[in-house]
């Protein structure tokens, strides 16, 4: 069931309906309910018990973990979140990512053994699967660290670590920061309601009216490259890879949108995940807008114990080695390229993935620290005045281009593909803007004055983004003016979304990650 289907609609009305009639103590009940049903209703019983039999382990585990530590056995403690944690990630790992070690078998066996070959185990995995394990790996690791109490009541860890809003692509949440808003029931408030309504709207603004059209084009450059009906060259490629951002941009915020929207809606508020991220000056600011909520669990559960763990280990013998400063850059270095290898497989269990969203960041940031002292020569010798606004522009456009240019390998086939396909860049032909040649992308000209009337909407409310809150900006203004905007947004949506008999919405690409 998609979360821009009518039956989505019907589902979340009903929901809210029965949720604000349910007593306040029950209605975590009501949610869990809803989650249960949604998860059946996108994958059956069989998937739902697996994510059964990991939300019992990390509470099983959870509980054993203050049990030794109310008996200060640290040793068992230890083993224990050690245990539940290893698992959690091997039950992602085969159902999701085995494909990936199978792949790589293949090749090194191949070389002794021409005709071996490994079968690929065909499972299917849970939905949500890939971001319910993190939640229930950093619910565990909390409990070990002392910042968080373990749940007693199994119902309401599920409801956690399967709330339905973010089984489809996030955000990922915190136990302790968001358990209390799951559980106690919120009272029926018209403001939040109108406002989650609101941003319900604009995220389906951004899917069907933008993302859906973006993809149009995307497909043709891309999947016509892949079924050899035409080779893009050039000017095509480069459109190809910014089409591909935006798509991937205004799906995934769309998708954001419309699953805070509606928990607004309940009186719940989830994390951020996008902070208008084409305003950063480098990639690492980037990454810091994007994905807020995977950038922040990665770091707090993957980067920095890697870095003790390194420190605790290795700190002395590199500062012996390197020296004071270099040996802590080797550590920290250390660190990131696990963290960003984790960012690139999590996307996807393959190279390309790795690469496009993982290892090239990797190289281009801690590059960019490297020759830091090249370009702060440069900049005082060329006199260039970082603080004006043209060297900021530059900066954004210089990030987004670098973005633009790792992540569209991950659109490719293969990473070599992409490579074959960035190689006929220089093939340019500037005259496709003005001969017609666009429209053979699949859209006639009311989808591209659509496309590009959506894109130049959201760079202005981005802009406004910088001074606050939109809806509160909007909420000061006057109630015709209010109005027409909510109503122009809603005929928009309306009218030009991309929907309609015969035509399914292209699945949210994160919810595939």
């Amino acid at each position: 069931m998609s979360i821009v289907s009518f039956w989505f609609f019907v589902f979340v009305a009903t929901v809210l309906l029965v949720y604000y009639s349910t007593p306040f103590r029950a209605r975590w009940f009501v949610l869990l309910i809803a989650s249960t049903v949604f998860f059946y209703l996108n994958g059956g019983w069989t998937l739902y018990a697996m994510f059964i039999a990991q939300t019992l382990l990390a509470w099983g585990g959870s509980l054993l973990i203050n049990k030794y530590e109310s008996s200060k056995n640290d040793k068992l403690k230890n083993r224990t979140a050690l245990v539940v944690i290893a698992v959690e990630i091997a039950a992602l790992v085969l159902m999701k990512e085995s494909s990936f070690f199978i792949i790589n078998a293949n090749i090194i066996t191949r070389l002794i053994n021409p005709s071996s070959n490994i079968s690929y185990l065909g499972w299917i995995a849970p939905l949500g699967m890939s971001y319910y394990t993190l939640m229930l790996i950093s619910y565990t690791t909390n409990v070990l660290w002392g910042k968080a109490e373990s749940q007693k009541n199994p119902l309401k860890l599920m409801l956690y670590a399967g709330f339905f809003l973010q089984m489809v692509s996030g955000p990922f949440t915190c136990y302790e920061k968001i358990s209390a808003q799951l559980y106690e029931g919120h009272k029926f408030n018209l403001r939040e309601f109108q406002f989650g309504l609101q941003r319900l709207l604009w995220g389906l603004f951004k899917k069907l009216v933008i993302a859906e059209r973006l993809a149009i084009i995307v497909t043709t450059i891309y999947d016509g490259e892949l079924e050899g009906t035409w080779t893009p060259t050039g000017t095509y490629i480069i459109i190809g890879a910014f089409a591909y951002v935006f798509q991937l941009y205004t799906d995934f915020s769309g998708c954001m949108d419309i699953v805070l929207g509606v928990a607004q809606m309940f009186g719940i508020k989830l994390p951020e995940n996008f902070r208008t991220p084409f305003y950063s000056t480098n990639l690492s600011e980037f990454w810091r807008r994007w994905h807020i909520t995977l950038g922040l669990w990665l770091k707090d559960y993957m980067m920095y114990p890697v870095q003790k763990a390194l420190t605790t280990k290795f700190g002395k013998a590199a500062k012996k080695k390197f020296g004071r400063v270099w040996g802590k850059n080797v550590i920290l270095y250390a660190s990131m390229l696990a963290t960003w290898f984790g960012i690139g497989f999590w996307h996807g269990g393959s190279w390309k993935y790795i690469c496009a969203s993982g290892l090239f960041f990797f190289v281009m940031i801690v590059g960019g620290l490297l020759l830091e002292p090249v370009f702060s020569r440069l900049t005082k010798l060329l006199r260039i005045d970082t603080e004006a606004w043209s060297w900021t522009l530059f900066a954004r456009l210089r990030t987004a281009c670098l973005f633009t240019l790792s992540v569209s390998f991950g659109r490719a086939l293969s990473l070599s593909d992409g490579l074959k396909m960035w190689s006929r860049v220089f093939e340019l032909n500037p005259w496709i803007f003005v001969d017609g040649s666009l429209y053979r992308l699949g859209l006639d000209r009311l989808d591209f004055w659509m496309m590009i009337f959506g894109l130049a909407l959201i760079y202005i409310i981005s802009q406004y983004q910088q001074k606050g809150s939109v809806r509160e900006i909007v909420a000061r203004q006057n109630l015709v003016f209010r109005w027409v905007l909510y109503l122009g947004l809603f005929i928009a949506v309306l009218l030009f979304g991309m929907y309609g008999e015969g035509y399914n919405p292209a699945d949210f690409i994160y919810g595939g990650f």
